[in-house]
């Protein structure tokens, strides 16, 4: 008899086992599909809705918790960038994301994928927010943390995630005396050329590099990165957000000459 009660507890875990797994596979089918009829840069909520929904299932249990999370993360990053059209919509989306950035922030402080994801949306966040509502959390503070957790965790994450979002922290935030001392172009050319190391064909990497440069005097320089940005085929896997890229990149060109 107590054979059998084992069989049936291990028969029952790998059951489990295997409907989580599908359930997540299940999600990575429809996050693949997200763009799929996409209009410009506006994608339909259809697939991206259906991966959510199966890696919430996944998230709660604890073989597919870890990789269901950053999947989730990836989710809401894609549908408030390029899902929801309305502020209220999208600040509700990085909502559920911080909540669960924090969550598994605690949970696995050691993963480069959720710091990385987590630090992504935060930013996402604060951006949608305000100035004034991600000052008072110490966003830009935060945000520096997490991308050199990141680089310490697995500095070739994500083709240099890390350093890249460093570099673009150190560009975007504005340096203020006594109270954010640290931000410095020179850093942040430091930080994408060490992203662009691992990929330099990286969209959003030499978009900001390319304004990196410019900001250092560097126009000419800034104009041939651009100029061969916009020679470039966004890959059919993260179609929506090179399209993003290569229009700010035939923007800035314009700009620039």
């Amino acid at each position: 008899m107590k054979s059998l009660l084992t069989l049936f507890t291990v028969l029952t875990v790998s059951l489990s086992s295997w409907s989580q797994q599908a359930e997540l596979d299940k999600g990575m089918g429809y996050y693949n599909k997200r763009a799929e009829g996409a209009i410009e840069l506006v994608a339909k909520a259809g697939n991206i809705d259906k991966a959510i929904g199966h890696f919430r299932t996944a998230v709660s249990n604890e073989a597919t918790k870890k990789d269901a999370a950053v999947m989730l993360m990836k989710c809401y990053y894609y549908k408030g960038t390029f899902v929801e059209t309305e502020k209220d919509k999208r600040l509700a989306v990085y909502n559920l994301s911080k909540a669960l950035g924090e969550k598994m922030m605690a949970v696995y402080p050691r993963s480069a994928p959720i710091v990385y994801w987590h630090a992504t949306n935060m930013g996402k966040w604060g951006e949608t927010s305000g100035i004034l509502k991600a000052a008072k959390e110490g966003l830009a503070d935060l945000m520096k943390e997490w991308c050199e957790k990141v680089i310490e965790l697995d500095a070739s994450y994500k083709d240099g995630a890390g350093d890249r979002m460093l570099g673009i922290v150190h560009f975007k935030t504005p340096y203020i005396p006594f109270i954010l001392s640290w931000p410095d172009n020179d850093d942040a050319l430091l930080h994408l050329e060490k992203a662009l190391e691992y990929n330099d064909k990286d969209f959003i990497a030499n978009v900001y590099y390319a304004q990196a440069l410019k900001s250092d005097g560097e126009k000419e320089k800034a104009i041939a990165i651009l100029e061969k940005v916009v020679t470039w085929k966004p890959a059919p896997s993260q179609l929506l957000e090179d399209k993003k890229e290569l229009k700010e990149a035939k923007r800035l060109l314009k700009a620039y000459k």
